[in-house]
């Protein structure tokens, strides 16, 4: 069967704009994770590891103009919400490096040795260690933060796990694009390019999860998704962990109080945190209980009714 091309779309008019990359065959996903599990060793180092996250912000920064113009071209959010993003994304790997040089994540016990105890108690030591290769799913509402060089991105790296990244198909260019500049930090740092690798196609992030050199998955997005990745991933001969951050409803309750005292206000802000973002947050208001009080109502405005 031929490869399925992946295609980065127009959101403002639904046209294609061009083809970006090809669906991974399971072939392929199964030489990406053992690339990545062959880099492991190399993240070792935690001044290496936090040089590498200080790099990938310095390169992101660096290109933020061309990384919001992709970003937008994809997902209409604008550059003035992708350009608070992006900050917020190479925030995020900054605050990781120095995580990763203060090293108390991880959560170092030492219990001397005491010969003349009863029984004798030998020197007994323990610390965290990286698990292995993490795959991580990318959100499509946040196409920096919560995707390529996003925070599940920056904390498994800062732990010394290598990183197999399941690009998400609304934003496929600016994915590329993260992906290429995460890449270029690592060989600037000196660590082998395959710390991090990316992979396209709905059937390649289910191969992922259920890869026997997978150690965690990391996961940004819809109910339904995050479900099937999780039951793949506890149905695994040998479970992992599965982090998901998954879709909820978010209900709201008006009291009978607050809508007497200010129901315009009260319904000004609920479509404001409705369309904040495009509509793209997970924390918006998904279902609102709205007790009246008398005559007066929470109205949204106009906008909102109109379909």
């Amino acid at each position: 069967m031929a490869a399925e091309p992946v295609w980065s779309v127009d959101p403002r008019t639904g046209k294609p704009r061009e083809q970006v990359a090809v669906e991974a065959t399971t072939e392929e996903v199964d030489r990406a994770v053992r690339a990545a599990h062959a880099a492991r060793e190399a993240l070792a180092d935690r001044a290496v590891r936090a040089a590498f996250l200080r790099t990938a912000a310095d390169l992101l920064d660096a290109s933020g103009e061309h990384v919001v113009e992709a970003a937008d071209a994809e997902t209409a959010l604008g550059p003035v919400r992708l350009t608070g993003e992006l900050a917020r994304t190479t925030a995020q790997l900054r605050a990781f490096a120095e995580v990763v040089e203060d090293g108390s994540f991880l959560d170092v016990r030492i219990d001397l040795p005491d010969p003349g105890a009863t029984p004798p108690r030998p020197d007994m030591r323990r610390w965290k260690i990286p698990l292995g290769v993490v795959a991580v799913y990318a959100a499509s509402n946040f196409p920096l933060a919560f995707s390529v060089p996003g925070g599940d991105t920056a904390s498994a790296l800062a732990a010394g796990c290598p990183v197999v990244i399941k690009a998400h198909p609304d934003h496929p260019a600016t994915s590329e694009l993260c992906a290429s500049l995460l890449r270029r930090a690592a060989a600037k740092a000196g660590l082998p390019e395959d710390v991090v690798v990316l992979v396209h196609g709905f059937d390649a992030g289910v191969e992922l999860v259920r890869h026997p050199l997978v150690a965690a998955a990391g996961f940004t997005g819809s109910i339904r998704g995050g479900r099937a990745l999780f039951d793949a991933a506890v149905a695994r001969p040998v479970p992992i962990p599965f982090h998901g951050e998954l879709g909820s409803l978010n209900p709201v309750v008006v009291t009978e109080a607050a809508a007497a005292e200010r129901a315009e206000d009260i319904g000004a802000g609920l479509a404001g945190s409705m369309t904040l973002g495009a509509g793209q947050f997970c924390t918006k208001p998904g279902f609102v209980l709205v007790r009246t009080a008398g005559d007066r109502r929470v109205e949204l405005p106009a906008v909102l009714h109109r379909h």
